[in-house]
């Protein structure tokens, strides 16, 4: 199958904003031409909103990047990210799910898929938006390629909002890029208990704006209140048993013998609420525990 190829220089319609500004004022050394592939080049027409964050995310992180994408998308954004596995898959799937655009912007070749597993989601980012980058084609994923591929993320976005973040992962470099080109930035806030939170906790306490909703990024792009947001969580359950583990959680994840400890119920009737709560997507088995969502 073809490709749609393009190719953008410096000038009126450079999809970096400001891009001279940037490399004068900051040293940020912005590209002087950026390739892309994809059958969406008005993506970049949209408000951008830039979602990222860790590769090693929870389940908990994962849904809730694909629901900030999708509302983003739903609100006529183009989610921006870096189509790494954890946060950034989820974000670009949230936003192809509700039927909206995203920009991948990649550290490699754009005939390079990396990782390979997200093979599926190349093609289906190419359809519903853009792959771009500043590397010619053949560009192998190198490491010291992804920081520097972050600055791009950063200075396409209006807004950059980061789901979970370790304390010195690229999320945190995106971020820390985006303050400086004078872009707004949001940090989910998340437990001390979760590592894959301490980055976007720091980031609060750097000046970082909290994401308490998702609607919360309209304000970024002027349209503040403009849509109801608000999180889709499932109905609470009203089986006392499913409830009584809900509050034995308190929101983070635990072994079932966490649970166990703190829920004195006999095996069958726990394991018959754990069941009920997975099935009504209140809960999920990942990595040998339970997660809430």
């Amino acid at each position: 199958m073809s490709r749609r190829t393009h190719r953008w220089e410096r000038g009126d319609d450079f999809p970096i904003r400001d891009a001279e500004l940037l490399d004068v004022m900051l040293g940020a050394k912005m590209p002087q031409v950026l390739l892309g592939e994809g059958d969406r080049p008005d993506a970049f027409d949209a408000p951008r909103v830039a979602i990222v964050g860790t590769r090693a995310a929870t389940p908990m992180g994962i849904a809730d990047a694909r629901e900030i994408a999708a509302f983003c998308a739903r609100a006529g954004i183009t989610v921006i990210s870096g189509l790494a596995i954890g946060i950034d898959g989820a974000a670009h799937a949230g936003a192809l799910d509700a039927g909206g655009l995203t920009v991948g912007v990649v550290a490699t070749g754009l005939d390079v898929v990396y990782p390979r597993r997200h093979e599926h989601l190349y093609a289906r980012v190419r359809e519903r938006g853009l792959i771009v980058g500043e590397n010619g084609y053949g560009t192998q994923p190198l490491p010291w390629r992804f920081p520097i591929r972050n600055r791009i993320i950063a200075a396409l976005a209006d807004a950059v909002v980061v789901v979970e973040a370790t304390s010195s992962g690229g999320a945190r470099i995106t971020a820390n890029d985006a303050a400086r080109f004078g872009r707004d930035v949001y940090a989910l806030p998340g437990s001390r208990r979760n590592p894959a939170a301490a980055g976007c906790n720091a980031l609060l306490l750097d000046g970082a704006k909290p994401l308490l909703d998702p609607s919360d990024v309209l304000f970024a792009i002027g349209r503040g209140g403009t849509v109801e947001g608000g999180w889709s969580d499932p109905p609470a359950p009203i089986d006392p048993d499913q409830r009584a583990v809900l509050r034995a959680l308190a929101g983070e994840s635990a072994t079932i013998d966490e649970i166990e400890r703190r829920v004195p119920y006999p095996a069958d009737r726990l394991g018959s609420a754990l069941r009920a709560l997975e099935i009504g997507g209140h809960l999920e088995r990942k990595r040998g525990l339970w997660w809430p969502r």
